[in-house]
């Protein structure tokens, strides 16, 4: 199947004989850009393009290509802009967050922004960064990520802090109790992946390491509130995504003598990456978090 997204930004990138100005013009980042010539690359089995002390420059297959195809690549481009007059945003965000905390942004975002969409994507934390790095996501909206990942042009813009708790029901021996961490060692606890930001601080905040506990059972949010419920267990959540249910009395905090630290919470964004819908988005984000 013919890709038109692949020779439309070949052609800028064959026109503008430069990927700074190129990904610019395409509202991208420059790997992306990279990226997407490389992989029309691969599909047609072609070098396209070489570096030069200037800039980039077609190779003489290049040049064919961009003769036979401009002016068609171009007419469907004019054609396009006639009918999408505003840009999707492709934004990373994980399924809990979204239906507990983000809803209402992207409900605001709608009523006034009816011909641009939002796309969500749900990946790993350094996966969904990555993407953003590429282009492939517009921003990320989630708790800070600690990781090794870097790059000078990610940037994470702070907008609150999150409390971090542990959970049980109404009929654990362990409601009214004062509860140290060897209490809680040898019991069964109920905590999302380990690859989640919510075992890591968990972990940091009491100085011990997974091996320190007999019972630890990693499931996602939905499934930890539905076992407490009705188990005798301990959950590890964030509050903010149960205040209902503990608001509900389905479920209870427990009263520790140490102290899980908060998490930070906010939007990572592609300092290369910008366009009016996003930067519409990141305000209504702003104003509901702010």
């Amino acid at each position: 199947m013919v890709n038109l997204e692949l020779y439309k930004i070949f052609i800028v990138v064959a026109s503008e004989e430069n990927i700074t100005r190129a990904s610019e013009k395409l509202n991208l980042t420059q790997p992306a850009v990279t990226k997407h010539i490389k992989n029309l690359e691969n599909i047609l089995g072609v070098k396209l393009f070489f570096r030069t002390n200037h800039g980039i420059v077609l190779t003489e297959q290049g040049k064919k290509l961009y003769n036979k195809i401009k002016d068609a690549t171009n007419l469907l481009t004019n054609v396009e802009n006639e009918y999408l007059s505003k840009r999707d945003i492709n934004l990373g965000i994980h399924s809990t967050i979204l239906n507990k905390i983000f809803s209402s942004c992207i409900s605001e975002y709608y009523i006034n922004n009816l011909d641009s969409k939002i796309n969500t994507i749900n990946h790993e934390n350094e996966d969904m960064l990555l993407e953003l790095k590429n282009g492939e996501l517009d921003i990320i909206f989630s708790k800070k990520i600690k990781t090794k990942f870097y790059s000078k042009n990610i940037k994470f813009i702070k907008l609150g802090e999150w409390s971090e708790i542990l959970i049980v029901n109404g009929k654990s021996k362990l409601k009214n109790k004062l509860v140290s961490i060897d209490d809680i060692k040898s019991k069964t606890i109920y905590m999302p992946k380990k690859t989640s930001e919510t075992p890591h601080n968990f972990f940091d905040s009491i100085n011990c390491k997974y091996e320190d506990f007999k019972d630890i059972k990693h499931v996602t949010y939905k499934t930890i509130t539905e076992i407490i419920k009705s188990n005798d267990g301990i959950g590890l959540v964030t509050k903010e995504f149960v205040n209902q249910e503990i608001e509900q009395n389905n479920l209870y905090i427990l009263n520790t003598e140490f102290e899980i630290k908060p998490v930070e919470f906010g939007i990572y964004v592609n300092n290369e990456n910008k366009f009016e819908e996003l930067n519409k988005f990141i305000k209504i984000i702003k104003k509901h978090f702010n």
